[in-house]
């Protein structure tokens, strides 16, 4: 069965919203119910699924990224894929995909070298990630869907992804699966005490 780049490409963002979906539902648990973040170190579970599930999800963000960045080079040198400047969707997604870039970039070196600084003044560089994904899984997918439709068929019809009928069930799916995920490990989390 043969998937198409942009389908591929929408899958990935797909499973990088439910990984920082599954961070998201960690870190708020630690930082905002417990007002705790040191919850996430002292309890083994959620210390290895906020690090593994973030660890997924910055891996997913740059193999989009790659994927975006040559798409928009390819758009820019030779048209292909077209550079869609009268598109609000292309627009959306292309350009609110540099401040998403810079969130996602100061977050992760934050985290990688730089861990006191982010759990005493740049908390809030969290919750600011989820939203660059949530804004980089839901612009991604709409411009995708938008391009599969009858009357605009630059793509064909999802193969892997559900059918445009499906579109906002598509769209909340991260959201359950990441949430399900979440809570099956704050579970464990709450049985490990």
């Amino acid at each position: 069965m043969h998937i198409e780049q942009v389908e591929f490409n929408t899958l990935i963002t797909f499973l990088g919203m439910l990984c920082a979906t599954v961070q998201v539902s960690t870190g708020y648990y630690a930082g905002h119910y417990k007002r705790r973040l040191a919850v996430l170190k002292t309890n083994e579970v959620l210390f290895r699924a906020h690090r593994a599930f973030g660890s997924f999800s910055t891996v997913l963000y740059i193999l989009g990224l790659f994927a975006g960045l040559t798409g928009f080079i390819g758009a820019l040198t030779v048209n292909k894929p077209p550079l869609e400047l009268n598109s609000v969707s292309f627009n959306i997604h292309t350009w609110g995909s540099f401040p998403v870039l810079f969130i996602v970039a100061w977050k992760t070196h934050l985290s990688y070298f730089n861990k006191k600084v982010l759990y005493a003044k740049r908390r809030w560089l969290g919750m600011a990630m989820f939203l660059a994904w949530t804004f980089t899984w839901l612009t991604a997918a709409v411009s995708y869907y938008i391009r599969t439709l009858p009357s605009n068929p630059q793509h064909p019809p999802p193969v892997f992804l559900l059918p445009y009928e499906w579109l906002g069930v598509q769209l909340v799916l991260p959201f359950v699966f990441g949430g399900i995920i979440g809570a099956l490990i704050l579970r464990q989390a709450l049985h490990m005490k």
